[in-house]
Order: structure tokens, then C-alpha cells, then sequence
């Protein structure tokens, strides 16, 4: 299938590392574009080193890249009563709704006939229910949501491995700050 035939979606990204695993794969059967989305990452110091990843990523993909580095407060304000909530919890829940409706309302700016998150690539998120928010989310739009599970075929490990292999930063926590406590 050519690029011109290919249908776009606009992959959201939560970091470098683990959009490499899901653009390569994506790669195959849509034109795809990413986003990176995440008011939740803190402090701003992570955030750039992420987003210079994602960057590098890009470039090496020959990939588009949107950068959207809007509402660091309003996800502040939406997660902080629920700072003691465990990882995985309500707090994580809310934040692959606000991502993914942001993304969902982007897809359609950008004529993206698809979206879809790398953030099914990582063993400490909730695949099922990242799943299920992406399909709500796309109820309101005329995008698409394309269900994943980047885990499948060792995808965790290749990502860690093409990490490497690109000099891409690591990190070492989800990215808001009541996962890194």
C-alpha cells in the first residue's frame, strides 16, 4: 500500500521509548502522525527530555510531529484530589480520558481518519481500560479509535531495545508527579 493510500492516524505518545514499538508497527498500514500530549508530566524539565526524544524519534521515522503543551494546569487541577489514588487507579483512569479525548478532538482537526495511544506498549498501564476510554472518546468525533496492545510480540522489550539502539532518554517513572512520589 502506497503512503497515498494509506489512512492517516494521529498516534498520541507518551514518550520516545515507547512510540517506537507502536509507530514502527502503525507504520506498516496507515500514514501515521504523532502527537505528543501530556500536561501530566512534571517537572518541566522531564517533560523537554521526553519531548526531545519524541523529536529525535520522529526525525529518525520521518515521522510528523505536534506538539500540544496545553493544560499543565488544568490536568494539575483535575488530578491533585486525587493524589493518593494508586497507580493504575481512578487518577491514572482520568488521565488516558484527558489525553485520549485530546487527541480524538486533534484527529479530527487534522483529517486523521484514525487515533490511537502508545501507551498500550508499557506493562504498568491498563490496556483494557485505555482501550475502552479511546472507543468512548471517539463516539464524540468522526476519527476512529484503533484498539492496540503494543505488549503483544514483545513489544515492552523491543521498545527498551530500539530505546537503546536509537539513544532515546528513558524514564524512569508514568510522568505526573504523584507517580514519581
Amino acid at each position: 500500500m502506497t503512503k497515498k493510500h494509506k489512512p492517516k492516524l494521529l498516534l498520541h505518545i507518551c514518550c520516545g521509548p515507547c512510540a517506537t514499538v507502536a509507530a514502527n508497527r502503525l507504520m506498516e498500514d496507515y500514514q501515521v502522525v504523532l502527537l505528543f500530549y501530556n500536561p501530566n508530566i512534571e517537572p518541566i524539565a522531564e517533560w523537554q527530555e521526553r519531548l526531545a526524544a519524541a523529536q529525535k524519534l520522529a526525525q529518525i521515522y520521518g515521522l510528523s510531529l505536534i506538539v500540544d503543551d496545553t493544560d499543565f494546569e488544568d490536568w494539575q487541577t483535575m488530578a491533585k484530589p486525587l493524589a493518593i489514588e494508586p497507580e493504575r487507579g481512578r487518577r491514572c483512569q482520568l488521565c488516558y480520558e484527558w489525553r485520549l479525548r485530546r487527541t480524538a478532538q486533534l484527529a479530527d482537526q487534522e483529517s486523521c481518519a484514525y487515533f490511537a495511544t502508545s501507551l498500550t506498549v508499557s506493562p504498568y498501564k491498563d490496556r483494557e481500560a485505555i482501550n475502552k476510554i479511546g472507543l468512548i472518546a471517539a463516539g464524540v468525533t468522526r476519527a476512529n479509535y484503533l484498539p492496540t496492545d503494543f505488549q503483544q510480540a514483545d513489544g515492552y522489550r523491543q521498545s527498551i531495545k530500539l530505546s537503546k539502539q536509537y539513544g532515546l532518554y528513558r524514564q524512569k517513572y508514568c510522568g505526573c508527579r504523584f507517580s514519581r512520589q
